[in-house]
């Protein structure tokens, strides 16, 4: 295991996306995206991401600048054209622009259409909840699971974030709508590690706990109620945007053709229903009655969303961030490639 210190491994993960072509304010918002994932303990979207990354760009599958257009606007909506540029980049546009119309009109909604894989939700959600508002994301992906009771697969992972400000770290759910982000098998692919069963089903529709197999197989639903959430999710990303949706999307890691994702921005900005003050009271209250309430056997204490991925980030922030020996060597081959030097990001190894 290799602990790396992690505002280094961003400027890192930044140089290397600088030394294949991508301009300096996208490089820094993918860079930052990324590693605010292992930060934040979701290591499958973290920077395991930037190799299969290059893979595409290489390609010709992503568009090394983000040409970000408009398509249709009012006072309170707005829908984007990433025409096949960074999801990081124009995710956080996008989320901007609807923070700064729901300032105005009180709640707000950005889309975008033609956009490739953005990280994870919670990133742009949390922008909202720093600004006094909150925010709802969600996003369709490859089709990779199945609805269920099929074994056809139709749906992406399709996760939903939504992040709500408070008087320290914001309460935030990011979930997947299947039982686990395909991206924590392709890690543990990686780094050889099995899989627990329930995540995944093989190409003939049988139970498996190996990663290759689910990896040529299909993800499985969080049951029926995450089927029907993923659909929804895929009409408000998919349909609604003009991206495409279901079956239609390409592979990302197998496919070879650009994924034309979707993603939506919802912002409901506080101050438009009470004052600011009031509502983090509130908040407080709300906490409280989850946090201070007695806790279950052999449970040590309750958590609010989003109290766990603070923890992880405060401890690496402190302690360093471990990567395995397969993600480090990943990354150092990614810098030899455009001369760039690893070892500044070193803590220790062992």
């Amino acid at each position: 295991m290799y602990t790396v210190d992690s505002s280094r491994l961003k400027e890192y993960c930044e140089k290397v996306l600088l030394g294949n072509s991508i301009p300096e304010k996208e490089a820094k918002i993918i860079a930052d995206s990324l590693v605010d994932a292992n930060e934040i303990g979701v290591d499958s979207h973290g920077v395991t991401r930037l190799a299969d990354y290059m893979k595409r760009l290489e390609k010709g599958l992503i568009e090394p600048k983000t040409e970000l257009s408009v398509v249709r606007e009012n006072k309170a909506t707005i829908l984007y054209d990433a025409n096949n540029g960074w999801g990081q980049y124009a995710g956080k546009v996008a989320m901007q622009k609807a923070i700064d119309k729901a300032k105005e009109c009180g709640t707000a909604i950005s889309a975008v259409q033609n956009s490739n894989h953005f990280g994870t939700a919670s990133y742009f959600a949390r922008m909202a909840a720093k600004q006094g508002c909150i925010g709802i994301v969600m996003t369709n992906a490859s089709p990779l699971m199945v609805a269920w009771g099929s074994k056809r697969p139709t749906l992406g992972t399709n996760p939903i974030c939504i992040a709500a400000p408070t008087n320290q770290h914001p309460v935030v759910l990011d979930m997947a709508t299947s039982t686990v982000a395909r991206g924590k098998i392709n890690l543990a692919a990686k780094n050889n590690q099995s899989i627990p069963e329930g995540w995944a089903i093989t190409k003939d529709g049988k139970p498996t706990t190996d990663a290759q197999e689910a990896l040529d197989g299909y993800l499985l639903p969080f049951g029926a109620k995450g089927s029907g959430l993923a659909i929804m999710i895929d009409i408000m990303t998919g349909v609604l945007t003009g991206s495409l949706f279901g079956d239609q999307i390409p592979l990302m890691y197998d496919g070879d053709e650009p994924q034309t994702l979707g993603h939506m921005f919802i912002v409901i900005d506080i101050n438009s229903f009470m004052d600011i003050d009031v509502y983090k009271e509130r908040m407080q209250d709300r906490i409280e009655q989850t946090v201070k309430g007695p806790a279950a056997d052999g449970v040590e204490r309750v958590f609010m969303p989003g109290d766990i991925e603070q923890n992880k980030r405060e401890k690496v922030q402190s302690e360093g961030l471990v990567l395995t020996e397969a993600i480090f060597n990943e990354l150092k081959m990614l810098g030899k490639q455009c001369e760039v030097s690893i070892e500044s990001i070193l803590i220790s190894y062992v």
